[in-house]
Parts: structure tokens; sequence; C-alpha cells
């Protein structure tokens, strides 16, 4: 079956939300970071983030990268 663009679109940006979500929970636990830590100290709800169904605001992905202290090039290394 052939995708429309829209259909083409919505299927890869679902794909790239669960990568970026996955993403964010890698780091989290790398650092031994539990959701309810990151919450205390960020007032940022990580777990609704590493579901993968809402969409991240950029300053909201800032701010996870500057708590794990790495870069926004460097996050999305090895995400397509």
């Amino acid at each position: 079956m052939l995708l429309t663009d829209f259909e083409f679109l919505d299927e890869t940006d679902n794909a790239f939300k669960r990568k970026v979500a996955l993403r964010i929970k890698n780091l989290r636990k790398q650092n031994r970071v539990t959701q309810e830590k990151f919450f205390a100290e960020t007032r940022i709800n990580i777990a609704r983030l590493e579901s993968g169904i809402i969409d991240i605001r950029l300053e909201t992905l800032r701010k996870i990268c500057y708590y794990f202290d790495v870069s926004l090039t460097g996050f999305f290394q090895g995400i397509s």
C-alpha cells in the first residue's frame, strides 16, 4: 500500500518521537536518576516524555540536556 505524503510524515514523526523518548529514558537510567528525583529537581514530568506520546518542547529538551550535561548535538547523535 502506498502512503500519502501526510501518512508518511505521521509514521516517521511517531517513530522519531519514540526514539527521542528512548534517548531521554536511557540518559536518565545511565545517570541513575529516578523519575521522582528528576521531577523534584526540575519540575519536569519526565515520565510523560518517556512515553513518547506527547510532543516535547525545545526549551524542555534543552533543560533535560543541561541536567544530564549533554549537548543538543550529542543528544541527537544516532537518532535519525
